[in-house]
Parts: structure tokens; sequence; C-alpha cells
């Protein structure tokens, strides 16, 4: 968003000259001088929010935090974003005492509650009244954690998310929508179409086995089959490729104990049954329209589900970690055993670079990305690396500090704008970065984590370790507030996540089902009865997600969800 109001700004500058409209030209660049929402960049914003601190202003602080209210935070009328938002002022408030009185300004903070009545709520501040009578303040235990640096760091952090979410929520005027809406209104409607045309295709061929004898038809693809028995099974086979999918009695049999979810509507599963071997893992592309699998023989496979099954891609290659492009649908990165990280081009089949890790040798074990910036993790018997990429100039940017003691680095995860990246790794720790560096750590685990994940308000971090998967609150101390066991539970295949955020919903997958909660009470909503599950992942389109799980079968299998 702030990329496209710089622009917008240059535009119509431009266009204003264009038409000799000089003078307002001129006011416009007076006004963009003292821009108030910073060209809509949220560091900036808090940048200039704590400026005020540390300037002593308080009246320039609550006028900011004020239009800031006003301007933007008041326009998304969510019982969460009010929640936070009141969290956030008390916090920043308190960090304008601190702040004075480690730089030795009592004056401003017998002026801080000098005004506050005019403006505060005094139930939540009861203790802080105290706080200019305290002797070393500091050691008091009501007010010690406000002068740890980690507190401070979560603040910014908080803060500085908190406005981007509030920003890119905020609706968007006519100019700035422009040609982006209509891209994703059309990728929303292909989306929805897809998921039609499968819906159509399952209707299609369990009314064909259901159906007349000596009558039926091949399930999605317009064909007919042969006159006889249609009850013993149906052959479909896809178009352009050599691969089949046979629906049998026992395919039936499935669908019917196949979980009836909210709504009384009961979904059946899509089967790709190309590979020969038991999966490993599987994933969805960013757009949802396409798949990628591999299995236990080295053998990847990118394939797409709509208007039918297809197979695009035959990949023979030691694969350690996948991970789809966030910026186009096409676009897949593959780790290797090698120390290698492929990037392949699904659309023209080619390879379009490939970053080498300086240690050789190294298994690839994650990888994530966000801008312009690929994060991926190495990792033998004694070397671990973690490195940053450019992926315009294919150089290394920096490297994660691993402490206290070298290990591997399993998962990784970016939050929704990539100022923040989360970490798991095999001593049980987690550790959240800003701007790679390491801005707090915990023992989350006693086994290795082997999947992290940021919830969508990013106050929580979600960590799974051997069928084990907690809830963690971050700010402004890192605290374990739910525990939920999974004795069935496989363990991660070689990619793949073990569990998936989807809104106010996680579903984590397990040795025969895939089980899904709600995170505000953590009651399980319904389970999905899929045998030897070893990763899922989700899609969400237009008006269904899609779950998709990789089995020790050999079979990968989507599933409609209304959650």
């Amino acid at each position: 968003m702030a990329r496209s109001c710089v622009i917008m700004d240059h535009m119509v500058r431009e266009y204003l000259l264009y038409r000799g409209f000089t003078k307002t030209a001129q006011s416009l660049d007076t006004e963009m001088k003292y821009d108030k929402d910073r060209n809509m960049r949220a560091d900036k914003i808090t940048d200039h929010l704590l400026s005020f601190v540390h300037q002593y202003d308080l009246i320039g602080l609550k006028d900011y935090w004020g239009y800031l209210n006003k301007r933007f935070f008041k326009r998304i009328p969510s019982t969460s974003v009010v929640n936070t938002l009141v969290r956030l002022e008390t916090y920043l408030f308190r960090y304008y005492i601190v702040y004075a009185h480690q730089s030795q300004k009592s004056d401003k903070v017998t002026e801080f509650f000098e005004q506050f009545d005019s403006w505060g709520n005094r139930e939540s501040w009861r203790d802080w009244f105290a706080f200019p009578f305290t002797k070393n303040p500091e050691t008091n235990p009501i007010f010690e954690p406000y002068f740890h640096r980690v507190w401070l760091d979560n603040l910014h952090m908080s803060l500085q998310n908190f406005i981007s979410t509030v920003l890119d929520a905020v609706p968007l005027p006519a100019l700035l929508r422009g040609s982006s809406e209509e891209k994703e209104e059309k990728q929303q409607l292909q989306r929805e179409v897809s998921v039609l045309k499968m819906k159509l295709q399952d209707s299609t061929s369990i009314s064909s086995i259901g159906g007349p004898q000596g009558t039926g038809t091949v399930g999605g693809s317009g064909g007919v089959a042969g006159a006889g028995g249609t009850l013993g099974g149906v052959l479909e086979e896809s178009r352009g490729i050599g691969s089949t999918k046979i629906v049998t009695r026992s395919d039936l049999d499935i669908a019917e104990d196949f979980f009836i979810v909210s709504g009384g509507v009961r979904d059946d599963m899509i089967h790709y049954t190309d590979h020969s071997s038991p999966l490993l893992g599987a994933l969805f592309s960013r757009g949802g329209m396409f798949c990628v699998s591999a299995d236990t023989a080295g053998i990847l496979k990118v394939w797409t589900f709509s208007p039918e099954i297809r197979t695009l891609h035959t990949i023979h290659c030691p694969v350690a970690s996948l991970l789809w492009s966030q910026k186009q649908d096409k676009l897949l990165y593959i780790g290797t055993t090698e120390s290698r990280i492929r990037k392949l081009n699904i659309g023209n089949r080619r390879q379009t670079q490939e970053l080498v890790h300086p240690t050789p040798g190294l298994r690839i074990v994650s990888l994530a990305s966000s801008g312009n910036h690929l994060v991926s993790s190495g990792t033998d018997d004694t070397t671990h690396e973690v490195l940053v990429w450019d992926l315009r100039s294919c150089e290394v940017v920096t490297s994660l500090d691993i402490s206290p003691l070298p290990c591997a680095v399993l998962c990784t995860a970016f939050n929704h704008n990539g100022n923040l990246l989360v970490t798991g790794a095999s001593d049980g720790m987690i550790r959240v970065y800003s701007e790679y560096q390491c801005i707090m750590g915990w023992q989350a685990h006693h086994h290795p984590v082997t999947t992290v994940a940021f919830s969508q308000d990013e106050l929580h971090v979600y960590s799974y370790a051997r069928g084990v998967l907690k809830q963690w609150k971050t700010s402004p101390i890192s605290q374990c507030i739910k525990t939920i066991e999974f004795p069935e539970s496989l363990g991660r295949g070689i990619y793949g996540s073990d569990f998936v955020l989807d809104g106010d919903c996680v579903i984590v997958s397990g040795r025969n089902c895939v089980r899904v909660y709600r995170t505000d009470t953590w009651r399980e909503e319904f389970n999905l009865g899929v045998e030897g599950v070893f990763t899922v992942d989700v899609s969400v389109p237009y008006s269904s997600k899609l779950c998709l799980t990789a089995s020790t079968s050999g079979q990968a299998r989507i599933s409609i969800l209304h959650l």
C-alpha cells in the first residue's frame, strides 16, 4: 500500500503539471512535506509516534495518537482491534513515563499525572499513581518489566504490526484500488469456478457409481463408460496425462463416513494418485490453483485439480524442502540435499535461478520468503546455517544468529508484512527476529520444533513438536496459554506443516485424521477421517476452503471445508 501511495502521489502531481495547475501542484508539494500519514508506511508512523516520547512531548504524543485513532483505527469496527488499541495506548504512555524517568526528567513524570484526569482511564492506572513516589521503580515488581529492553522491543514490534494491519484493512479510494482490485476479483472468480467444478466432478462420479446397471459417465470428463456393471468401479481418465483414478465401492464407504460439517453439507474428497510411493508432503500454491507433492522415491510432481486432475511437471530431485512464491503463483523454490535452492517456473518448466549455500552437503530443511528476501536453513550432523538471500541479486544479505548453542533450524515463518520472522529449532526453542536480529527466544518444547506460525493478530505464536501443539503469548513476555497433545501424530514429513492457521481456526494433521479447532474456545469442531496423514495445507478460494493432505498411502487428497 505504501508503494502504491508514493506512485499515486507522483501520478497526481504529474497530471496537475500537465494540465497547468501549477499552484495546485505547489500546494500538494507543501502538504506532502508535512504528511502525517507518512506515505501510509507503518514503520514511519511508528517511528514518528515514538519520537514524541523521546522529545518528552506529551501533548504532541496525545494529539498524534488521537489523529491516528480518528483517521484509521476507528474505521475498523472490530472488537479485537478495539481491545488491542486500548492495550497499546496504555503501554505507549507507560513507556513515556519510564523513558522520562530513565532520562531523569522527573518534572515530565509529574506533568503526566497532573494532566491524566483529563483523558486517562484511572482503573487501569491505579498502581501507576505511586510511580513518582517510588524509590527505584525499576526494582519494583509492578514496574520492573517495563524497564527491560525486551519489553520495549515488543512494544515497538506490536505497534508497527498493529498499524500495518489496520492500514491493510482500511478501505482504499478508487484511485488506489484500480487494477489491483480487478486482478484480485478475477483470481477469486477463477478459484470459485474451480471449486464449483470440483464439486460437480465429485457429484457426477458418485451418482454414476450408484446409478442403474449398465450406464454411467466418466466423472467430470464428459466421457461415457461402456455398458457393464458400474457398481464394481468406474475408470476415470484425466485428459492429457497417463494416470488414472478408480472410484470403487471402498471409495463410497469413505465418502459415507466423511464428516458432515456445519450446515449439513457433505464434501467428498479428490484423490491425486500419480505417486507410486508414500508421500512426504504436499503444498498448495499461493493462489490455490496448483499443488506440489513429493514421495519417498525422490519424485516431485506439480499438478492441478481444475478443471481436471492433471500432472503438469515431474521432477526427479533429492527434495528436502519446498516453498511456493508469495508473489507469483507459478514460481516454486526447491531446497535439496546438496546445499542448493532451485527456483522453478512451472509455466515454462524452466529453472530460473539457483542459490548455493557456501557449505557443501547441507540439507535445506526450511524455506520462507517475504518480499525480495528468502530465508533458507541448511544443516548436517555438524554444520548449521540460516541465510537471508536477496532474490534480485541472488546474494547472501546476512545470516541469523542461533544462540546459545548451534542447532538446526527446522521451520521458519514470516508475519504478514515480513517485519518479523519466527523459527523453531532442534533444541526445542522458538526465536523471534526483527530485521534479522533476535529479539526474543524461549524454551518451548522438549523435542525439536517442526512447525511454527504467527497468529493473525500477531500477538501469539503457535508451535508444534512431536504431537504437542502450543499457543504462546509473545507480549509482554513469552507465556504458554494453551497446550494440546496428539498422541496419534505421525510427525512431519520431509516438508509441509503439522498444522495450518486459518483465521480463528487451527487445522492439525494426525495419524488417521485431520482435526479442526476454534482458537477462541479450543473446542474441536470436527475431524476428517483420512488415514496416514503426514502434512496438511489449506487454500482459501472465494467462498470455500480447500484442505490438502499428504499420506503414507501415496495419495494426496483435497477436501472442501465450510468453517
